[in-house]
């Protein structure tokens, strides 16, 4: 008896490795141009299972408009439409940061989240990437907080020098809601990893080497190579015929699906927040 029910935990926990990585991906996809390209490399790849996309704020930047996840939305819409993935659900964010944990404003995508979260497990979890800020993914939590143990959470965003394992907050995701990454890096039972902007600048696609693959892409090559071509970067004057791009969430989609090639340590949380070990790629 004893031998069959460790024949079946190991057989359960060999279908359920073998499974596809379930996924929401939270994004800021009309803040910049690598949002879009993390995107379609997530839906295209074979070990992910994309239950949704939601979009977040970025309320900071100088192009943002009144309804920054909204604009998101319509990005993601176009490319689930140009990939013929339109069964995939696209759901939008609240506009504004979180201004207090005592005052949450729900939205579909926080809605979204929790709904999703509630059919995982701590053995099965669904995993939450967010390339933008955290509000969405904050909001869910305060508001369900028994979805933590089901879900592992991604996020891109911080500098970080892993020598000294100093942290310096004042990047554009975090700028984006700081509120809600102190509450994730604050929650003792969430499962958190981080990619930070230190590691993930350091990929960088060529334009040249890009748009010879992207033409095989018909529309969808198109869209992406008019997204490149057309984006005015507002932070640096350096590189204006857009020759290069940083692929910062990229880097944190292609980290998850090749875990032979990615490699992360463990690290105590910043100064002024709880202190406890979160995994930080290196």
């Amino acid at each position: 008896m004893a031998f069959i029910k460790i024949f079946s935990f190991l057989l359960i926990t060999q279908i359920i490795f073998s499974q596809k990585v379930p996924i929401i991906i939270d994004t800021d996809t009309a803040n910049e141009v690598d949002d879009l390209f993390a995107i379609v490399g997530a839906l295209t790849e074979p070990k992910f299972d994309i239950v949704g996309i939601t979009t977040s704020q970025f309320h900071t930047s100088p192009y943002a408009s009144n309804n920054t996840p909204l604009e998101s939305k319509i990005i993601n819409d176009n490319i689930l439409s140009l990939l013929d993935y339109k069964l995939i659900p696209s759901l939008i964010g609240h506009n504004l940061p979180i201004s207090s944990l005592d005052s949450i404003c729900n939205s579909e995508a926080s809605d979204f989240i929790i709904k999703k979260a509630k059919l995982y497990s701590k053995i099965n979890p669904l995993t939450i990437i967010v390339l933008g800020s955290c509000t969405n993914i904050a909001t869910a939590i305060i508001n369900d907080p028994s979805i933590t143990k089901n879900i592992k959470v991604y996020y891109l965003g911080l500098w970080h020098d892993p020598e000294t394992n100093y942290y310096n907050l004042n990047e554009f995701n975090t700028r984006n809601d700081p509120i809600a990454l102190n509450f994730i890096l604050n929650n003792e039972d969430l499962d958190l990893t981080v990619m930070s902007a230190t590691t993930s600048k350091n990929l960088i696609f060529n334009r040249s080497d890009v748009f010879s693959k992207l033409i095989e892409f018909n529309e969808l090559g198109l869209y992406l190579i008019k997204r490149w071509n057309s984006f005015k970067r507002w932070w640096t004057e350096v590189d204006k015929k857009n020759e290069r791009w940083t692929m910062w969430d990229v880097a944190l989609v292609e980290a998850i699906a090749n875990k032979d090639i990615s490699f992360k340590d463990l690290f105590d949380t910043p100064v002024l927040t709880t202190k406890r070990k979160i995994h930080i790629y290196t």
